[in-house]
């Protein structure tokens, strides 16, 4: 099988997983090594890993969070033993730096990368999965939106969102009540999970600064929206809620579509993620025409001071 290359980062990956062509994000990698906090490099492999600080979750719970993420350049998704060896240098020197500096640790590992899950496997134990995530794509064309009667989809400015932002915070936190995510499966954050992601809506509708929301309106009244993040390549569905007694108008859809097709009009692809088990709004994406590019294990590793 060919290599390929690898960064947890949707816009910088996209491109290269389109054109099935990894030599520039190789080469990307490569130049900026030096910023991981650990690489390897062996022959034409380089693989390495950074951590960052979780500050949201540092300030709610008192102690340090900290995310770890990795990059690849020129590697084999398939099992190679050689590989796998050196994959495992790195896995345990992330282990003797969570030794000495203590926190609680959200690992993200690439799913299609079997080599590093094995390698995971050889050098960690104990600690929590906590499930995965799934990236999304679709790019190069326009979709059909289907509108019922009496739903309009447009982006909102800045008026309408503080008009509404009460309405739309509270049927984010409605949507939210029934959410499964990474931090509800640990047992260590469970019982604040909830008061994380309503720190994380309420974030993300304080700080928009316009053309950021898609609201969905019925007969005048909001029944929906999705924050967006935008970059030169791509343009990325964030954060999204549907007020439930509308859950069956095909808003969620239809907005969906608008930001597609917002993208397309721009020469953008569309990208977005969710849980691995949120098999409804993959069902709507997979309708659509998107196909997933990558996905992530969500590994979580707490070591305190002794």
């Amino acid at each position: 099988m060919s290599k390929i290359s690898f960064v947890d980062n949707n816009f910088q990956l996209v491109d290269s997983f389109l054109k099935r062509d990894y030599k520039d994000l190789a080469e990307k990698i490569r130049k900026e090594k030096d910023k991981l906090t650990f690489y390897k490099q062996q022959e034409d492999m380089l693989g390495g890993y950074q951590i960052t600080s979780n500050e949201p979750l540092t300030a709610l719970f008192g102690k340090p969070f900290f995310v770890v993420r990795f990059v690849f350049a020129n590697i084999d998704s398939m099992h190679n033993k050689a590989q796998e060896n050196d994959i495992i240098e790195i896995f345990r020197h992330l282990k003797q730096l969570i030794e000495t500096q203590k926190g609680y640790y959200n690992i993200r590992i690439p799913s299609h990368i079997v080599d590093a899950v094995k390698a995971y496997n050889t050098v960690f134990q104990g600690g929590y999965f906590c499930g995965g995530t799934v990236e999304e794509v679709i790019s190069g064309k326009k979709v059909e939106i289907r509108l019922r009667d009496g739903i309009k989809v447009f982006f909102a400015d800045l008026e309408y969102i503080n008009q509404h932002k009460e309405e739309l915070m509270e049927m984010t936190f409605e949507s939210f009540k029934s959410y499964q995510g990474q931090y509800h499966i640990s047992p260590v954050t469970e019982e604040k999970a909830g008061k994380i992601y309503e720190n994380w809506i309420k974030y993300s509708l304080e700080h928009c600064e316009g053309k950021e929301v898609v609201i969905a309106e019925y007969q005048g009244i909001p029944i929906g929206f999705v924050t967006i993040a935008e970059k030169e390549n791509a343009v990325e569905g964030v954060l999204s809620a549907v007020k439930e007694e509308y859950r069956k108008f095909g808003a969620y859809r239809a907005m969906i579509s608008y930001i597609v097709n917002y993208g397309a009009e721009k020469g953008k692809s569309f990208i977005t993620s969710t849980q691995f088990d949120n098999f409804i709004v993959q069902g709507v994406w997979n309708s659509i025409g998107l196909k997933p590019f990558y996905s992530i294990y969500n590994f979580h590793i707490e070591k305190n001071e002794e």
